[in-house]
This record gives structure tokens, sequence and C-alpha cells, in this order.
């Protein structure tokens, strides 16, 4: 018996060694099984990100290739836009939000620019009075640099704002404004570079014909759509009526006059350099007139040349004139008429600007100052 049962323990011993090693075994397979669809699944997910890199690059040369293709955008110009939005965008995701939630943020922000303001508002024509606001402005900003670092920002944003609202304003009513506002403007982004970025990045986004940027060639864009992106602004809330085409292109035209006189500034003795040259000048010329010309090109490149022209033919003596010529003789003929003729008085005024300085060899400048009453 003790024999038998030993029999016994053996084989079930046996079997149960047999059975650890079938289980040993199927753990071993599922265990490749599972390792070979990990790897197959890795592989998948890498061919699958690979393809999704590869669609992105190509959809972005598309994109890329298609803008550079459109009539209706400068990739140039937009890329350097961007450049200076990003600034205002991080002011908006990092600043701006300590505004809406930090009370003593907010109340310390608002005392200064209450000084910021009143400062802007007294610039002048006179050198004097602009170099005694700008050394004003300058000290006031370099000590709350010194103090908070995020107040700073939020003037710089502010001072960009409120000088580009003047400008919409004054230069509207007296064209001349423009010249003492840019270099109030020059001598702050000379000496603040930080300045720089949001001065063009909000002066783009007001005029985004400085990019030049039309935004009319998707098909999927409603008028109102169209008007919207090209900063048409509201003549009337209450009734939902946005200005004329004729208040928008005279509202737009403060811009380009602002930005011409801004790049044709010459510093006074002893002021640093002015960081913006005559080149940006000749570069956004080429830009708008290798471009299909619109209804209110005339009115731009008009006012443009009334504040830079001077500069730009002393730079260019021998290139302006051809260019000059080759507006006269064929991009003012091409130039579409506005609905209701709004713009017919504009073109012809051009053209006879254009055709004095054929005749005279001398661009017509507009005046840095009232004349004097007599």
């Amino acid at each position: 018996m003790t024999h038998l049962r030993g029999n016994v323990q053996r084989i079930e011993k046996a079997i149960a060694d047999d059975k650890k090693k079938h289980e040993e075994a199927l753990a071993k397979e599922k265990a490749k099984v599972a390792e070979k669809k990990e790897e197959q699944e890795k592989l998948q997910k890498e061919a699958d990100q690979k393809k999704k890199d590869e669609d992105a690059v190509k959809q972005k040369k598309d994109r890329a290739a298609k803008m550079a293709q459109s009539t209706a955008v400068s990739p140039q110009g937009l890329e350097e836009y961007k450049k200076h939005l990003a600034k205002i965008e991080w002011y908006k995701s990092t600043i701006y939000p300590k505004l809406k939630t930090n009370d003593a943020f907010r109340k310390q922000c608002f005392e200064a620019r209450r000084f910021v303001k009143r400062t802007l508002g007294q610039i002048q024509f006179r050198h004097d009075i602009i170099v005694q606001k700008y050394n004003a402005l300058a000290q006031f900003l370099a000590q709350t640099q010194r103090q908070s670092v995020d107040v700073f920002h939020v003037l710089l944003n502010y001072v960009a704002k409120t000088l580009l609202l003047q400008v919409q304003t004054e230069t509207r009513a007296a064209p001349f404004s423009a010249y003492f506002l840019a270099r109030f403007a020059m001598l702050v982004c000379a000496t603040i570079p930080d300045f720089t970025d949001y001065l063009l990045g909000r002066l783009g986004k007001r005029c985004p014909y400085l990019i030049p940027q039309y935004h009319d060639s998707d098909p999927s864009l409603s008028v109102q759509e169209i008007k919207s992106r090209l900063r048409y602004i509201y003549a009337d809330k209450s009734s939902g009526r946005l200005e004329t085409f004729i208040e928008h292109a005279e509202r737009q035209k403060c811009f380009i006059m602002f930005y011409a006189a801004l790049i044709q500034t010459k510093p006074d003795p002893g002021q640093p350099a002015n960081p913006f040259s005559i080149g940006l000048g000749w570069t956004w010329l080429a830009r708008i007139c290798n471009m299909p010309s619109r209804e209110i090109t005339p009115m731009l490149v008009h006012a443009f040349l009334e504040f830079a022209g001077k500069r730009m033919l002393e730079t260019y003596p021998r290139q302006l004139p051809k260019v000059l010529r080759l507006i006269r003789t064929q991009i003012l003929p091409s130039v579409p008429i506005q609905q209701g003729n709004d713009n017919v008085a504009a073109i012809k005024s051009f053209e006879l600007y254009l055709d004095e300085y054929f005749a005279t060899g001398q661009l017509e400048s507009a005046p840095e100052a009232l004349a004097p009453k007599v």
C-alpha cells in the first residue's frame, strides 16, 4: 500500500509539473504575443505620427505656396507682421489677465496710465516739446520697469494704443500731426526696443494695408466679414451701420501717413538713430504696387508719398521715378472704380500730383506745421 501510494504521488507530481510547464509555456507565448502586438502598435503609432507630420508639412507648404500665389496678401509682409503681433498675443495671455484678477495690480497700472495719457496728450510739433515729453515718459518707464516688469509692459501696450488713437484723431484733423507723433514714437522705439513690437503689432492690426493684406481672395467670406478684417468700424453702433468707403479710407490714411512719417524722420543732433529705415518705405511701395490695385490703393499710396516721397526720392533717385511712372501709366488706369464713384476724385488727385512731379522733378510734401496766420 505504501509503495502504491508513493507511485500515485509521483504520478500526481509529474502531472502537476507538466501542468506548470504548460502554463508557463502558455504564459510565455501570451507574453510574446502581447509584446509583438505592443511592438506592432508602437510601429503603427510611429507610422501614423510620421504620416501626420508629413501631412502637416505638406499642408504648410501648400498654404505657403497658395499664399505666395495669392493676390490678396504679401507673404513676407504677413510674416513680419506676425512677429510683431506675437508680442501682443504674449501680453494678452500673460499680463492682461492680471488686470482682471489682481485689484492691487490694476490700481497700480491705472495710476501709471494717467501719467502716460497726460504726457502723450501734451505732444506738439515743436521739437523741444517732443524731447521734453519723451524724456519725461522714458524716465517714468525706466522707473516703472525697476519696480515691476509687468506694469512696464502694461504701460508699453498702453502707450502704443494711446499713441495710435491720437494718430487716428489728430492726423485726420491736421495731417501734419503725423510728423511730430512719428518723431516721438521714433525716440521711444530707439531707446526702448520692447516698445517697437507693441507699436508695429498694433499698427498692423489697425491698418492691414501696411502688410498689405486685403482678405478678398477667400470666396467663403461675406462682404461683412471682409470689411471686419479690413478694420471697418461702426459709424453708428446702435443701428449697426459701418463706416462708408470714404470714411474708412480717410481713417486708414492716417496710419499710412504716420508710418511714412516714421520711416522718414531724421533725428536731431545728439539723438539716437532712427530704428526704422527709409528702405521700409521702398519695401511697402513695391509690395502694394506688385499686387492688383484695389479701390483704396490710390488714396493710400498718395498719402504715403506726401510724407515719405521726398526722402525716398533722395535715397532712390534713379529707381523711384521709374516706379512713379509705372504707377501713373499702368497702375492708376487699372484701379477699379468704387461703387458710387467714391474713389474717382482720389484717382484724379493722385494723377495731378504725379503729373506735377514729372513736370517739376519735385514731390510735394505735406507741411510739418500749420502755416502761420497773416
